[in-house]
Formats: structure tokens, C-alpha cells, sequence
């Protein structure tokens, strides 16, 4: 099954690693096609997909990372650029959809050209990883930051429908 997730993410900017539990498909930031356009483009987000496999009941379930970067020159301007990771990151479902688009003249030519077009779209490594394991007989569940995210979440609407239930009874009765 790894075989297969590696081979949907040819040519891709993703690079899929073993993990314990399954495996991690995440931005390949040491290839330097990959990495060159993530610098040029300022981009400030690397995402992991975490993905953890129940063999046993043939489950999975995919939890994203999404890390905050920033770019350094390195040690001068002929210096390799180095990745900097910040202290914020984002776990459970991340949804995230970034373009950047640049328009101009070539100073040599004079024609109107787009030198630079990128697109990131968080939903595009999920599409890959369900595709493989769905077309292998796999289902999806949530994970374990999914599932508390929505327990945090229930808790939270009962606690504010019992503050408005308090609150309607102590206006009611002065």
C-alpha cells in the first residue's frame, strides 16, 4: 500500500515517510525544485498529513500538521536559504487555500508574462492519501483531534445554552 501512495505522489511536491502507526506525506523541502518555489513565493506555511492505520479493522484516519515557517538568506547572498521553523503550528483538520500570482514585462523583450503562479490547497494532499487507501478497500475516521475537537464543541454549546437558560430565568423572575 506504500508502494502506491508513492507512486500517486510522483511529481508532486509531497514525500511520503513510514511512521509506526502508518506514514506521513509532507512537503519535500530537500528537493530543491520544490524548495526553491516555496522560498521564492514566500510561502509561510509547511503542512504534514499524519496519516495512522488501523490494519485490523482496515481504518485510517489523516490528522494535519500545519507548521509556521519563515525564509532566511543563509550566510550570504550566494548562501543555501535555510527553513526556520516558528513555534506556531495548527493540528486536527486544517483547511487552507493560498495563490500567488505576479504580472509583468520582461525588462529584455517587453511582453507581458506571469513568472510566478502558485497554488496551495490543504484538500489536494487528503484527496491524494483517500484516493490510495478508498481504492484499496480502506474507510476513513476521524482522528484522535478531530474527535475532541468536537467534544470541545458540544461542551461548549450546552454550557451556553444552560448560561441562557439561567439567565432567562433570572430576568424572568427579577
Amino acid at each position: 500500500m506504500l508502494d502506491q501512495v508513492h507512486a500517486a505522489t510522483a511529481g508532486t511536491p509531497y514525500v511520503v515517510k513510514e511512521t509506526p502507526h502508518g506514514f506521513d506525506m509532507e512537503i519535500d523541502i530537500v528537493d530543491a525544485q520544490w524548495f526553491n518555489l516555496m522560498r521564492l513565493n514566500g510561502l509561510k506555511r509547511v503542512f504534514t498529513y499524519e496519516v495512522k492505520l488501523d490494519e485490523e479493522q482496515q481504518k485510517f484516519s489523516i490528522t494535519d500538521v500545519a507548521h509556521s515557517v519563515s525564509w532566511d538568506a543563509g550566510a550570504g547572498s550566494d548562501g543555501p536559504p535555510t527553513l526556520h521553523r516558528e513555534q506556531s503550528t495548527e493540528r486536527g483538520r486544517v483547511y487552507s487555500k493560498s495563490f500567488h500570482i505576479e504580472t509583468g514585462v520582461d525588462a529584455r523583450t517587453g511582453e507581458v508574462g506571469t513568472p510566478v503562479d502558485y497554488r496551495f490547497d490543504s484538500n489536494e494532499g487528503r484527496d491524494i492519501i483517500r484516493g490510495v487507501l478508498k481504492e484499496n478497500g480502506w474507510s476513513e475516521q476521524m482522528g484522535t483531534e478531530q474527535r475532541i475537537g468536537l467534544l470541545v464543541a458540544g461542551l461548549t454549546v450546552v454550557a451556553l445554552v444552560v448560561v441562557g437558560i439561567v439567565a432567562l430565568v433570572m430576568a424572568l423572575l427579577g
